[in-house]
C-alpha cells in the first residue's frame, strides 16, 4: 500500500504508505505517519505485478574506509538528519554559506559568514547531541554566490556554475581543457573567486528494458513523437490526484505519448507527458506507476521499495539506476545550486552536480529521467533524491557512451514546482 508525500519532516517506516514530504535521513528511527489530512492510501500493487525484492545492497567496492555499504549509508543517514534540522533554520538566514555532509568526515560541516544567529546556534547545539557539527568561517554567503553563479551561467562563457560549498567562491564548468581563468570576462556584479572544472560540456542523457504496469523507476521509456529513449523516474501523484512517474523534460513535450521498452505498440503504451518544467529539466508522464525502483544491472528485474524523500547534500553518496547504466553508487555530490546550459541549448538552474569517485562511469546516455537515490538503513529500501538530467566528462560505460559527471534535479524541488506528491511505501 502506498502513500503520497507532502513537504514536511517526518519519520520512516517499512509500512506501506504515502508520507508527508521527508527531509534527508532523520537522525532518529523513522516511521510513517497516517494522518488522513496529509496522506492518501492506494491499493496494493494495482497492476498485479509481484516485486522481486533485492536486499543485497549496492555493488562495487565500498569507499570511505567503511566496512560495508550499510555502514556508509547508516552514517550518511545519521548526519543528514542533523543537517536537515540545521538547514531548516539556517538556509535563509543571513550569513549561511554552505553545508557539507560527507559520511567519511563523520561530522556535519556548516560554513558561515560572520556570527551565527542565536536561533541557528540553538539548532546546532541540539544537533550535536546526535552527531558532531563543525562551524567553519566563509568568505561569501550562499545567497551571493547563487546570484553570481547564475550570472556566470547566463554569460555564455561557461557551460555551468555553482557555489563552492565552503563559501569560498564559484566553481565554473568550461568546455576547453586549456581554458585560463584570466581569459574569462567577469560578468557585471560578480566579485567572488572562480575555480575551473575543465572539459565539461553537458549533454542531455538521452538514449530495465521492457517493464509492465505498475511501472517502476529506472525502466526504459520511448517517446513516440521524437523517438527519444529515456528512463522512468519515481512514481508520483499530480496535483489533481492522477498517478504517473517523473522523467526529464528534455525527453519530450506536453502531450507526447510514452511507451515502455517493449516498443511502440498499444500493449506497451505507458501514458502521455502532461506536466513539464524546462528549468528543472523535469516532467510527469501520467501512467500506472508504483513506488519501486529497479536496482542491479540494466537488465535486472529486482527492485527496492521507495520509502522516503530526502535532500541531496554536498558530500553525500548517491546511486544512479537508469535503464542504460543500471545501478551505480560510487557517485558523490560535489555541488548544489548548479546552473548551466546544455548542448541542446536548454538552460537549467539550481541543479545538483555529482561525479564518480573512481573516475569511472556515473551516467550513460539513456539514463535521463531515471532515479537518483540513497539507501536507508535497510538494503531493500531507498530514499528518492533526484532525476537524472545530463552527462559530462566522457567515459566508456560498457556497451554505451556516458560520463563520469552527472547533473540531476532534486525530487524535493521538482515536486514543489509541480505541486505533486511522491509515492512511497
Amino acid at each position: 500500500m502506498q502513500k503520497k508525500v507532502r513537504l514536511r519532516l517526518t519519520i520512516l517506516s517499512t509500512a506501506c504508505a504515502l508520507l508527508p514530504f521527508l527531509g534527508a535521513g532523520a537522525a532518529t528511527a523513522q516511521t510513517a505517519t497516517d494522518d488522513p489530512a496529509v496522506t492518501t492510501r492506494a491499493t496494493d500493487d494495482p497492476g498485479g505485478k509481484t516485486p522481486d525484492r533485492d536486499a543485497t545492497g549496492p555493488r562495487g567496492a565500498v569507499p570511505g574506509g567503511f566496512a560495508d555499504w550499510k555502514a556508509l549509508f547508516s552514517e550518511q543517514t545519521r548526519l543528514n538528519g542533523v543537517a536537515d534540522r540545521i538547514i531548516e533554520s539556517a538556509e535563509n538566514a543571513e550569513g549561511y554559506a554552505g553545508i557539507v555532509v560527507a559520511p567519511e568526515n563523520h561530522e556535519v560541516r556548516l560554513y558561515w559568514r560572520g556570527t551565527v544567529p542565536p536561533a541557528v546556534q540553538t539548532t546546532i547545539d541540539q544537533g550535536r547531541q546526535t552527531a558532531p557539527v563543525a562551524v567553519l568561517p566563509a568568505a561569501y554567503t550562499n545567497a551571493q554566490l547563487l546570484q553570481e553563479a547564475e550570472k556566470w551561467a547566463e554569460a555564455g562563457q561557461a557551460s555551468g556554475a555553482a557555489p563552492q560549498p565552503d563559501g569560498s567562491g564559484i566553481r565554473l564548468s568550461v568546455t576547453g581543457e586549456d581554458d585560463d581563468p584570466q581569459q574569462l570576462q567577469r560578468p557585471s556584479g560578480t566579485s567572488a573567486p572562480i575555480t575551473l572544472e575543465k572539459g565539461e560540456e553537458f549533454s542531455p542523457a538521452y538514449s530495465r528494458q521492457d517493464d509492465v504496469p505498475s511501472y517502476y523507476a529506472g525502466g526504459r521509456t520511448w517517446n513516440q513523437q521524437s523517438g527519444a529513449g529515456c528512463s522512468s523516474g519515481f512514481a508520483v501523484v499530480d496535483k489533481y490526484g492522477t498517478p504517473g512517474f517523473l522523467t526529464a523534460a528534455h525527453c519530450g513535450n506536453v502531450w507526447d505519448q510514452f511507451y515502455d521498452g517493449g516498443g511502440i505498440s498499444p500493449a506497451n503504451h505507458m501514458g502521455q507527458l502532461s506536466w513539464r518544467v524546462a528549468k528543472r529539466d523535469a516532467a510527469i508522464v501520467l501512467a500506472d506507476a508504483t513506488a519501486n525502483v529497479f536496482d542491479g544491472s540494466n537488465t535486472a528485474s529486482t527492485s527496492n521499495k521507495v520509502v522516503a524523500l530526502w535532500k541531496a547534500y554536498v558530500g553525500n553518496f548517491v546511486c544512479n539506476s537508469g535503464a542504460t547504466l543500471g545501478e551505480n553508487c560510487l557517485i558523490k555530490v560535489t555541488e548544489t545550486g548548479w546552473s548551466g546550459t546544455y548542448t541542446n541549448g536548454q538552460y537549467v538552474k539550481h541543479m545538483v552536480r555529482a561525479k564518480s569517485v573512481v573516475g569511472g562511469c556515473a551516467v550513460a546516455h539513456g539514463d535521463s529521467g531515471g532515479p537518483i537515490y540513497s539507501y536507508t538503513n535497510w538494503f531493500d529500501e531507498v530514499a528518492a533524491q533526484g532525476i537524472t538530467s545530463a552527462v559530462s566528462k566522457k567515459v566508456y560505460c560498457g556497451a554505451a557512451d556516458g560520463g563520469s559527471v552527472i547533473i540531476f534535479s532534486r525530487v524535493w524541488d521538482v515536486d514543489l514546482e509541480f505541486g505533486a506528491l511522491l509515492q512511497v511505501w
